[in-house]
């Protein structure tokens, strides 16, 4: 004659000790609170790696009454550079191989002052002449470039974009710091309302689980049946808050994208398409919104089978 726990339904009345709407609603919203965190910081983080790395190899380059005749420079002679932003590209030329130098167009410096200044193409101000610089990888800048450019033409300002790279990075990992406090901080959250929602099961299910232990139930089997609930329990939780967090999050980094662009010279980058987004995904966030749910499944059966044994163990 089979014992009354050795079937699948086992008589301990899970489905109303451990109710599904509660657990499963805290799980799902601890889940999607979670997925944001995690979004939130692999997206500063990718943002600031890329725009750090597209800063650190980035020169810009402004030079006074661009079009003025160098001081001193033959005017009969055709070959050499008659303009001191001419001189300036001339001595670019020496940089290493592979590196893109661009002199902003009148129509480009419009568009960069504009904001400030209103119709630039306008404005009586003289302007300079504004020299983008793009190192090719692994390359830095010599180390006396401004001087040199100022030995030639007098009034060159170099900015060197160095400092924000390490900004950014500095930014990036204090970011990440205070995502994983939050994520060990929802986690722990997670775990006390299993803790408590599997102590409130065992308490309305004593008497059937003193009969059941004494009939020779172990504590495994007993813990495996409440672990085995709140698990799934959970682990539904997860995907629901998971998939409500996507919505928002594609969201996100549809109007970031832009920003993500690798070249740093489109004034006004057009939005992507849907289609591009899992290109811009980072495949390390992906991974872990896959895993959340699972993470929330071992939480709570973790979490189940200790309380469970712990209290098995103190019971007469």
């Amino acid at each position: 004659m089979a014992l009354p726990f050795s079937g699948r339904k086992d008589g301990l009345s899970l489905s109303e000790a451990l109710p599904d709407r509660s657990l499963f609603i805290l799980v799902a919203m601890m889940s999607f609170l979670a997925a944001l965190t995690l979004t939130g910081a692999t997206g500063a983080r990718t943002l600031s790696t890329r725009w750090a790395g597209g800063a650190a190899q980035l020169l810009t380059i402004q030079v006074s009454e661009p079009d003025q005749p160098l001081s001193g420079a033959s005017k009969t002679d055709k070959t050499a550079p008659q303009s001191r932003a001419e001189t300036v590209l001339a001595d670019l030329t020496t940089l290493p191989a592979g590196t893109q130098v661009h002199r902003l167009t009148q129509e480009e410096l419009a568009r960069l002052l504009t904001p400030w200044l209103g119709d630039a193409g306008k404005t009586a101000l003289p302007l300079p002449a504004v020299i983008e610089v793009r190192l090719a990888e692994g390359h830095e800048a010599p180390a006396d470039l401004e001087q040199t450019l100022n030995a030639h033409v007098p009034g060159t300002v170099v900015e060197h974009n160095a400092e924000w790279s390490s900004r950014l990075r500095a930014l990036a990992e204090s970011l990440m710091a205070c995502a994983a406090l939050a994520l060990v901080t929802v986690g722990g959250i997670a775990t006390m309302i299993t803790a408590l929602a599997t102590r409130a099961g065992l308490s309305t299910r004593r008497d059937i689980i003193e009969i059941l232990h004494g009939l020779g139930a172990t504590d495994s089997y007993i813990a495996g049946r409440f672990a085995s609930r709140t698990g799934g329990l959970a682990l539904g939780g997860g995907v629901l808050g998971t998939l409500l967090a996507m919505a928002p999050l594609l969201l996100l980094f549809r109007m970031a994208a832009p920003f993500a662009a690798s070249t740093l010279q489109a004034a006004t980058p057009a939005m992507p398409d849907w289609r591009t987004l899992p290109d811009l995904l980072p495949g390390d966030m992906l991974a872990g919104l896959a895993a959340l749910p699972f993470v929330a499944a071992f939480i709570g059966w973790t979490t189940t089978q200790i309380m469970v044994r712990i209290w098995l163990r103190r019971m007469p």
